[in-house]
């Protein structure tokens, strides 16, 4: 299981996988697609670097969570309605190129889980509710 980290401000994370015997070639990062467990949405990204200096023992993934989103520069958002913290079911594919972000037709090399919280401990934050008396039947789930 990969463990991602989200700060209020860009966080660098970096997992270890034992996967250069299932690639074809080191020459392309390798494709990540994050489909979130709680909303059902994903999205693919590059990884920021990939490092095979141990690739006989594991290959090195570095990508940021931010606020913007910059799917071929390793930059993506989480810890919003889309994509809220939790469990993402996580697939990488061998690319094809530096420059595709589209999983269509490419080989999976790995497919696990990942688990996204929260850097540090903040403080919670209220909203003032007093506009929705008639909605008495609403789930509230929280992460």
């Amino acid at each position: 299981m990969i463990q991602l980290l989200r700060a209020t401000t860009t966080t660098a994370n970096s997992f270890n996988l034992n996967i250069y015997d299932k690639m074809t070639n080191a020459d392309y990062r390798s494709l990540l697609t994050f489909t979130s467990q709680a909303s059902g949405n994903s999205f693919t990204s590059m990884p920021f670097s990939s490092s095979y200096t141990k690739k006989e023992r594991y290959v090195s993934f570095i990508f940021y969570a931010s606020t913007g989103l910059a799917p071929t520069l390793g930059f993506v958002t989480f810890g919003n309605t889309d994509l809220p913290y939790g469990f993402y079911d996580v697939t990488i594919y061998q690319n094809s190129s530096n420059a595709n972000i589209d999983p269509t037709g490419l080989t999976v090399i790995w497919e696990g889980l990942a688990n996204l919280k929260q850097s540090g401990n903040p403080a919670v934050e209220y909203t003032n509710y007093d506009t929705n008396d008639a909605d008495t039947e609403s789930v509230y789930i929280t992460f």
